[in-house]
């Protein structure tokens, strides 16, 4: 029975993904004319959302090596571009794996640096700078048009997702709030493995306030790359809209799939792209277009780093070299929540 229910765990994310895109090109948009659409796209502003793909990732790789450099640490940009790439390819290609992309990334660094916890808690802040500053954006571009009521549901979905990351990190930061939470209650909680390994992540880098906003800075980069790729989709296959609308949708949809519901965001990503663009007058198809083209284009640059993995020691193979140190998600510290 329990192993039923670690498959279950495992391959039902996945099977929600599938569903979604199944529901999407069969009841939402139809598969012909969603081909149709993909053959016509503009090559050279296909190729020009492949290179600001590549530019997305690359300002990535150098946050990471920003945060990593904060502890100490010096870490060539090319292996963090190497990382940056594997994490992404095991989010997005390896479904019902036991260890997600995040994951692998901090095995793989954690070798660089020689320190698991400051690996896992760099990629973790890493992810979070991304976030934080891609709802930032969002909502800074939303303001203007904020009371459209085409815009509202996307308001809606920003300032939740904002308010709830300002809140969650007020509350992991503050050294008042901590005191009044009795030792180890986070254990208790729901997601209680990634709470702590949030709360740990906090701790390697409490006093880094430095290196954390130049980390939030530099996020503007990646994420403007990122929407940019869409905007450059979306020109290619003919969606009329403003590169400020794109600014507020593409996070939306974003932060929709950032959701833990589904294997790496497929499905749930390109239904709220389809919803939210609707909203803006884009046809279904379009949308759907838009959001798979952009996977794909993500999928191949991390193909990329494929063959230089296997020249690579495997993440098993790092994970027992750095058994002796503490896992950041199981690690108890003196003030844990």
């Amino acid at each position: 029975m329990k192993r039923l229910l670690q498959l279950l765990r495992r391959f039902l994310p996945l099977l929600f993904s599938v569903a979604v895109l199944v529901y999407l090109f069969v009841f939402r948009a139809d598969p012909r004319e969603t081909l149709e659409t993909a053959r016509r796209v503009d090559p050279a502003m296909l190729a020009l959302a492949a290179l600001l793909a590549v530019v997305s990732f690359v300002f990535q790789a150098a946050r990471l090596k920003l945060l990593v450099q904060v502890v100490g640490h010096k870490v060539p940009l090319w292996r963090m571009f190497l990382y940056t790439l594997l994490g992404h390819f095991y989010n997005s290609a390896i479904p019902g794996g036991s260890v997600g992309g995040d994951a692998i990334k901090a095995l793989y660094l954690s070798q660089a640096t020689g320190s698991k916890p400051q690996a896992f808690a760099a990629v973790l802040v890493d992810r979070l700078c991304g976030l934080f500053m891609l709802a930032t954006l969002a909502l800074v571009v939303l303001l203007p048009s904020i009371d459209e009521p085409s815009m509202r549901q996307a308001a809606v979905v920003i300032v939740s997702f904002t308010g709830c990351a300002t809140l969650a990190i007020g509350l992991m930061t503050s050294r008042r709030i901590r005191r009044l939470i009795p030792v180890g209650t986070s254990r208790k909680l729901p997601f209680s493995r990634a709470i702590r390994a949030f709360d740990d992540a906090m701790q390697t880098y409490r006093g880094q306030k430095k290196g954390l906003l130049a980390a939030l800075l530099l996020s503007i980069f990646p994420q403007a790359g990122w929407i940019a790729m869409h905007v450059a989709i979306g020109r290619g296959v003919g969606i009329d809209l403003a590169w400020h609308e794109y600014a507020v949708l593409i996070p939306v949809a974003g932060m929709v799939a950032a959701l833990p519901i589904s294997f790496g965001g497929w499905g749930v990503g390109e239904a709220a792209t389809v919803h939210f663009f609707k909203l803006r007058g884009v046809a279904a198809t379009d949308a759907l277009v838009l959001s798979l083209m952009g996977r794909m284009l993500q999928l191949a640059w991390a193909l990329v780093a494929l063959p230089f993995s296997w020249a690579m020691p495997k993440p098993k193979g790092i994970k027992e070299a750095v058994a002796d140190e503490p896992d950041p998600a199981e690690s108890q510290r003196a003030a844990p929540m």
